[in-house]
């Protein structure tokens, strides 16, 4: 199959771990610790998807009333912090007592999705006009996987065209250092898609 006919089913990773609003901020934690993560998806006792939560929601937590969260913490779950947070929530960890909180009292309830239909172009174009770096796969609200930009690239490095100059593990590793900066990088891959499709 031609790599511009990849669609999300193809490119995610369906392992994905999920948490319930009830969950306690204890056990959020030892769930992204143990599992190397920095944020999941959040689904109700039926499996639906009702929200993200992540390490920026609780490096945030315990903020003034009323005080407005960052832009950047509203979609934390979706950028690859690239270990930028981990000393700043580390001690936050050892230093805070979260007593009864729980993840729907910190989540984020705008979730960006997409179907597992989507072509690689349109999660590209997600990505890069809502700047971020994985998005959730989802069917009728149940979480199916999630497809990062790493993904993209991976499937962008299998094509056949000569564009393997592009995808150097060297330009890899950069991509990973500037991860923070996504308009860059989702442009370049559009540029890649389009001139795919204007060698057909």
């Amino acid at each position: 199959m031609a790599t511009y006919n990849f669609v999300a089913r193809d490119l995610m990773a369906e392992k994905v771990f999920c948490v319930q609003p009830e969950t306690s901020i204890r056990e959020f934690i030892k769930v992204l610790v143990k599992n190397k993560i920095n944020g999941a998806p959040v689904i109700d006792k039926a499996g639906k998807l009702v929200g993200v939560v992540s390490k920026t929601d609780i490096i945030e937590h315990g903020e003034k009333a009323g005080k407005k969260r960052s832009a950047q913490g509203k979609k934390s779950y979706y950028d690859d912090t690239n270990g930028k947070l981990k000393k700043y929530f580390d001690k936050v960890v050892k230093s805070k007592d979260f007593g009864e909180t729980l993840v729907k009292d910190i989540m984020t309830t705008n979730v960006i999705t997409a179907r597992a239909d989507d072509t690689i172009d349109r999660l590209a174009k997600i990505m890069y006009d809502k700047k971020i770096h994985r998005i959730i796969i989802q069917d009728k609200g149940k979480v199916l996987g999630v497809v990062s930009t790493m993904d993209i690239l991976n499937a962008v490095s299998t094509m056949g065209y000569g564009s393997s100059a592009f995808v150097t593990e060297e330009a890899v590793i950069d991509l990973q250092d500037r991860l923070d900066d996504a308009a860059k990088s989702i442009q370049s891959l559009r540029d890649i898609i389009s001139k795919i499709r204007g060698e057909q």
